[in-house]
């Protein structure tokens, strides 16, 4: 889920609490070329829709959210469906905005089993909006965090923006860990009051060769340690 959220939720978070309404709906779909997600490739050619509501309980902006991920490319046998439900809240203090959400992870069809992945995230309100992440799978016992931050600016009826990340995650099954970093920029337009679309390229490096992974006649399976996805999305808001 993090591929189709991440960069907005990154740069718009003072943005929407600004102007958030009682009760808002939203709608997203997307295409991406690769999905990645915290130093790893989770997905080639992808669909991804993602739809929710929020609602203005005052001191917190409340919300729930579906997600579903849809490998569509060529090697989307090598890739996992993905639908996921996701309850959160998000308020603002003096100078920071945080999120905590509870995100229940499932994969029709899949041999995956269901987990239930639990996140928070910490915005400053200085320049570069700088930040932080941090996830656990209270079923895998998978953790991580991420540093985040970068510059956004707008121009005519365009925001642009531009994101570096670094994090680290620990596999709780004992898999080796990874460390990894990326650089993301896009560029977002307003076609009405409610409509916007959206351009993203993402690049990301880590210590472990999880991107572009594929097994050999031979059985091994053999990865890069970079990856780099284009993302084009459509998003509806009232």
């Amino acid at each position: 889920m993090r591929a189709i959220i991440s960069a907005a939720t990154a740069v718009t978070f003072f943005p929407l609490l600004a102007e958030a309404e009682d009760t808002s709906f939203f709608f997203d779909v997307a295409m991406s070329s690769a999905l990645l997600d915290r130093g790893e490739q989770i997905g080639g050619q992808t669909a991804e829709f993602y739809a929710g509501a929020e609602v203005d309980a005052g001191s917190a902006l409340l919300y729930t959210t579906v997600y579903r991920l849809l490998p569509v490319g060529s090697d989307r046998n090598d890739y996992d469906n993905e639908t996921d439900y996701t309850i959160g809240a998000i308020w603002e203090g003096r100078g920071y905005v945080a999120d905590v959400s509870a995100n229940w992870l499932t994969y029709p069809g899949e041999q995956a089993k269901e987990t239930l992945e639990l996140a928070a995230t910490l915005t400053l309100d200085l320049p570069l909006e700088p930040g932080v992440a941090a996830y656990r799978d209270a079923h895998t016992d998978d953790w991580g965090v991420e540093a985040f931050g970068g510059p956004r600016w707008e121009r005519g009826a365009w925001t642009f923006y531009a994101l570096g990340r670094m994090g680290f995650v620990n596999i709780g099954d004992g898999s080796a860990s990874r460390s990894y970093g990326g650089i993301e920029t896009g560029a977002i337009r307003a076609l009405s009051d409610t409509v916007a679309m959206g351009f993203v390229v993402r690049t990301e490096v880590a210590d472990e060769e999880g991107f572009d992974v594929r097994t050999g006649a031979d059985g091994v399976a053999t990865g890069r340690n970079t990856g780099t996805a284009l993302v084009v999305s459509l998003s509806h808001a009232h």
